[in-house]
């Protein structure tokens, strides 16, 4: 994380605690929107694993900067007067601009990999789509406009234009002394040491984290049920290697498949719900053995882990300061009934497993 941004995500963490940790804090800071004419929006925490809650964290501050200013000088508390310092400064400003709009794309990209219906590769596919519109970003013109938006919001707020860097002297012990070392504009300061610099480590830290040579296997078993290419020897010998099984059966199955999903209605990129359907009606399980211990290997890796974080999202609802005597009977029963309240309950079945399990309701019903 570059300094002066890790800095500035730890001014707007001050502001929340500050603001939104006190009723009456609040209450002022909505009057004061509604006051604007502006509909009253709450500072939103700062979450390491949730980026959308920096989003929108970042979103609210940035619309709502002088309304936040306002707050701050209402407020008697010591630590307003020291945020109000560091928030009326073009660098405060400028980052908070720029950050604002990088989450903007990434956004997109957190929501989409929250999906429970998306595969590896179309995962890869929209990742690849974020990284090429934030290298679209790192160039001179996208950052004069950056540049120039931040100096208009700083006019708006009457905040101090960038103040030009002082030059550094070069010690008389290391040669120096009437020397000066060939300072950098601010504008070229911000652009190399502060946007560029924002830029690389993010789309860095995108491509390492989403390396394809580390799912390779993944990709294969993708392109091997969801498309109607054929795997070449070497893919096909990957496979067999990586999960033992018999390379000429593989081989041949792969034949035997990909003719029969040439003949079927799915498009060139099928979804693995629907191919799991298509080897079920077609009783290709039966008849493909290798193939199939393949697509359970696929089907088992879980692209994400939003499904889960939820479910634990879930006991935090159900199991409230009122019901902290639940059992651990009723609360797994509870939280099965909210986890999968997708799932058509057939009532019908239900009465018929109530009735068998006893013989005395049999008698009776």
């Amino acid at each position: 994380m570059v300094p002066s941004v890790r800095n500035n995500f730890g001014i707007i963490s001050a502001l929340y605690n500050l603001i939104e940790s006190s009723t009456k804090r609040h209450v002022i800071f909505e009057e004061i929107q509604e006051e604007a004419g502006l509909k009253a929006l709450t500072i939103k925490q700062l979450s390491d694993t949730r980026w959308t809650c920096r989003w929108n964290c970042l979103k609210v501050v940035l619309t709502r900067y002088p309304q936040i200013i306002s707050t701050l000088q209402v407020m008697e508390a010591p630590e307003s007067h020291l945020l109000i310092h560091s928030m009326e400064r073009f660098d405060f400003v400028f980052h908070l601009f720029i950050m604002s709009e990088i989450y903007l794309i990434t956004n997109i990209l957190s929501k989409y990999l929250q999906s429970s219906h998306i595969c590896i590769s179309q995962a890869l596919n929209q990742v690849k789509m974020t990284v090429n519109a934030l290298e679209s970003l790192r160039n001179e013109t996208e950052f004069e406009r950056f540049y120039s938006t931040a100096l208009q919001i700083s006019e708006e707020n009457e905040i101090d234009p960038p103040k030009k860097l002082r030059k550094k002297k070069v010690p008389v012990r290391f040669g120096g002394g009437d020397k000066t070392l060939n300072a950098l504009n601010i504008e070229d300061h911000y652009r190399i040491n502060t946007y560029y610099a924002v830029l690389d480590t993010i789309i860095t830290s995108i491509k390492t984290r989403f390396d394809e040579n580390i799912i390779i296997d993944v990709l294969l078993m993708e392109k091997l049920f969801l498309t109607k290419t054929l795997l070449n020897e070497n893919e096909l010998k990957q496979l067999s290697k990586q999960y033992s099984l018999n390379y000429d059966d593989l081989r041949g199955e792969q034949r035997l498949y990909k003719a029969k999903l040439s003949t079927s209605t799915y498009q060139s990129q099928a979804t693995l719900s629907e191919i799991r359907l298509f080897i079920l009606e077609n009783h290709l399980n039966a008849c493909l053995p290798v193939m199939n211990e393949l697509f359970k290997i696929l089907w088992t890796i879980p692209v994400n882990t939003c499904t889960c974080e939820r479910s634990f999202s879930t006991l935090r609802r159900i199991k409230t300061y009122l019901r902290s005597t639940t059992g651990e009977y009723r609360l797994s029963g509870l939280a099965l009934l909210n986890i999968e309240r997708e799932v058509e309950i057939d009532y019908g079945e239900i009465v018929k497993e109530f009735i068998s399990a006893k013989n005395t309701r049999k008698i009776v019903f």
